[in-house]
């Protein structure tokens, strides 16, 4: 419970973008803040970073279409690869943090154990919107 209302930051040592930083948010949000370790933290920032360049790359790819001119004719976008690289890598990430399902055990028990977590840190004095947040 002493850690359930400790402000989480993105670690120093990955820095990321202001965009990256939404990514990191939303990414801390899947567990209870108790839970997040230092290392845990470094993986969800390298999570963040994946996500943000995933969202970009395929912004491109759609600008770009799927099938572009190339030296022998018309080729698949080599930009098609890129997104699979950060895909899987975002995949891998998730796994790492045992944010996918499975890793996490039966869904009642996941459910049961989020609910309560999230009950104790909604309990913080500190969501009353009264004080400025970083």
């Amino acid at each position: 419970m002493r850690d359930a209302h400790k402000p989480i930051t993105p670690p120093a040592n990955v820095p990321l973008s202001q965009v990256d930083r939404a990514f990191f948010a939303n990414i801390i949000e899947e567990a209870a803040r108790a839970d997040w370790t230092v290392h845990q933290l470094e993986i969800a920032a390298l999570l963040a970073r994946s996500m943000n360049d995933f969202a970009v790359e395929q912004a491109l790819l759609r600008e770009e279409g799927s099938v572009v001119s190339g030296f022998k004719g018309m080729i698949p976008n080599p930009r098609k690869a890129v997104l699979q690289m950060h895909a899987n890598n975002i995949i891998s990430f998730r796994r790492t943090l045992s944010l996918d399902a499975a890793a996490r055990g039966e869904k009642k028990e996941v459910g049961q154990r989020m609910a309560g977590a999230l009950a104790i840190e909604a309990q913080s004095p500190f969501n009353d919107e009264l004080l400025a947040r970083a």
